[in-house]
């Protein structure tokens, strides 16, 4: 399965096996991809520029090839992202344009998912020596580009530990007002915050529980 974010709505892709186990309601369209690529501009457009529905499923017998024939219609960005913890089990928020989030940013050319998500949260946060704790999970995010291209950012996401006292300090140039550490019941209480950062959340609190 994957789910792509789209105005803070899904383009869900699912195998056909996938789809009975799937939960849909009223709101969700599900539709067969009959291979047509052109066609999946379509529903990308239904999430982009209607209301109609809250979710999209597509599904087929070959899932890897409708992911493949989505990403060959998109241009991708790359990018790395990271969970901060810190020594009293609190995680790190950034307020940046309007919303709460999590530091990332795009991959520099040649440079690794990991070592990406390790230098854009240093340079976002103010905080250094971060520790590197194991890969966690990947958000996939439609956007428009300055051009209007569309665009898919891969982000890749990192747990990461910071044994520091040093306050975070947030990268004004980067747009980004505010920071601070939260414990993550609190940290899931903070609005405004984009869904994919909020599902982001809940699934490192489901994971924290096991």
């Amino acid at each position: 399965m994957y789910e792509i974010y789209i105005n803070d709505r899904l383009l869900v892709l699912l195998s056909e096996a996938e789809l009975s186990n799937y939960q849909t309601d009223s709101s969700t369209l599900v539709m067969p991809y009959m291979g047509i690529k052109k066609n999946l501009f379509q529903f990308m457009d239904i999430l982009e520029k209607s209301n109609r529905f809250s979710n999209v499923v597509l599904f087929s017998k070959d899932l890897k090839q409708l992911y493949e024939d989505i990403c060959s219609l998109l241009l991708i960005i790359p990018a790395g992202g990271g969970i901060i913890k810190n020594l009293d089990n609190k995680i790190l928020m950034i307020f940046r344009k309007g919303f709460w989030d999590l530091p990332k940013g795009k991959l520099d050319p040649q440079e690794k998912f990991k070592d990406a998500a390790l230098r854009e949260c240093q340079e976002e946060t103010g905080l250094q020596n971060l520790s590197l704790d194991g890969k966690f999970e990947m958000t996939l995010h439609f956007f428009r580009d300055k051009s209007y291209t569309r665009c898919l950012k891969k982000t890749k996401w990192y747990l990461m530990s910071y044994q520091g006292v040093a306050p975070p300090i947030p990268q004004i140039e980067e747009d980004i007002e505010g920071i601070g550490w939260f414990g993550l019941q609190d940290a899931l209480q903070l609005r405004p915050m984009h869904l994919s950062i909020l599902n982001l959340l809940k699934n490192y609190k489901l994971k924290s529980e096991i």
